[in-house]
């Protein structure tokens, strides 16, 4: 059954796509309007979507000022995803071409598309990184991963100080010796952190498993903490895989609309001073 809750945020999801899509339908006839009536259509949609970029950097900002009491942090996330959507339309009515063919305007083309592309990554970014953070047994903080690693490599290694010195349990050594103390004293390698799988998590796990025929009861004990110590690193390296790729995200889109930003108006100025 759907809760209530469910339906309002459908609803209003519903509505405010809708009324984004009545908006730009009368954006583009203002535009055919102006075109049919041999007007100046390119300023105005030149300077709605400048003024529409600037918007969006300042609803950017609110969205990282959650101190200020005016409405949640999902209210101004929501306004700068039907404001952003709004401006790709307007962009569309004001290009001729999806790239423009001068030199300063291609670059500027470019600039805008790729941070509409980031925009939009971020809106699958925002609806499924959570999701994969929260399935996670233990929750870590992004700032604390580093002391993280090290409790988990200092537990691994008490736990090998106490292995029995018998003939069967030296086998669990050696694995330690050679696979598990690597791994724990290690950073997780790049493609990891691009692309962070369970394949090292199973292959480890296996490994230990394999062991359980050569290990008395002891061993097998150990094992099973060894075992438990790789899980929790895992997580920790997958939360700080997917935290990592949502904070570079923020930096890239940022960096990206503050240059879009400036670039359109220099634009701005020049079409400017070719009206005077």
């Amino acid at each position: 059954m759907i809760q209530p809750s469910t339906w309002h945020f459908k609803t209003r999801r519903l509505v405010a796509l809708t009324f984004t899509l009545v908006v730009i339908a009368a954006f583009w006839a203002m535009n055919r309007w102006q075109s049919d009536r041999l007007g100046s259509p390119a300023y105005f949609t030149g300077f709605t979507a400048l003024s529409c970029l600037m918007l969006l950097m300042l609803l950017g900002v609110r969205r990282r000022l959650p101190f200020w009491r005016l409405g949640s942090v999902s209210m101004w996330t929501q306004i700068h995803l039907y404001v952003g959507l709004f401006t790709t339309a307007i962009y569309l009515m004001h290009v001729p071409a999806l790239i423009a063919s001068g030199l300063f305007e291609s670059f500027l083309s470019m600039l805008f598309l790729m941070v509409t592309a980031s925009g939009f990554y971020g809106l699958y970014a925002s609806r499924t990184l959570p999701r994969k953070l929260t399935q996670v047994e233990t929750q870590h903080r992004f700032d604390q991963t580093e002391s993280g690693r090290h409790q988990i490599a200092t537990a691994a290694q008490q736990t090998h100080g106490r292995l029995a010195d018998s003939a069967a349990q030296q086998v669990l050594d050696a694995f330690y010796q050679q696979v598990l103390a690597p791994f724990f004293i290690s950073r997780p390698s790049l493609s990891y952190v691009i692309a962070p799988s369970g394949y090292r998590r199973r292959r480890l796990l296996g490994d230990l498993k394999e062991l359980d025929r050569y290990l008395e009861t002891e061993g097998r004990q150990y094992a099973g903490q060894f075992a438990a110590l790789v899980r929790r690193r895992d997580d920790l390296d997958y939360q700080y895989a997917l935290q990592l790729r949502l904070r570079c995200w923020v930096v890239f889109h940022s960096l990206l609309s503050v240059v879009l930003i400036v670039a359109s108006i220099i634009h701005a100025i020049i079409v400017l001073r070719f009206m005077g």
